[in-house]
């Protein structure tokens, strides 16, 4: 039987691929409510804490922030210069 592998140097000293059962997993605090989380709502901590948090996106209280578009005039521009542009077509 082999030993048990619980981090990456022990890794590195038995030559052992580690696998599921043998690590350890590092654990990480719930992002809402900062309790440990667990299997299966990884990275939350329990289902609340996922349902409170997919809440939180579909009220838009998190938002990715994004480029800004260029005014449409802009764009308007930019397509009559392709349309005259003969190495275009």
């Amino acid at each position: 039987m082999s030993a048990k592998i619980t981090s990456l140097d022990d890794v590195r000293k038995t030559g052992q691929k580690p696998t599921d059962s043998s690590v350890s997993p590092i654990s990480k605090p719930c992002p809402q409510c900062g309790a440990e989380s667990a299997k299966p709502h990884t990275p939350f901590c329990s289902r609340r804490c996922a349902q409170l948090d997919l809440g939180a996106w579909l009220n838009e209280d998190y938002r990715v922030p994004a480029h800004e578009a260029q005014e449409d005039a802009d764009l308007e521009a930019m397509l009559a210069d392709a349309d005259r542009d003969p190495g275009l077509k």
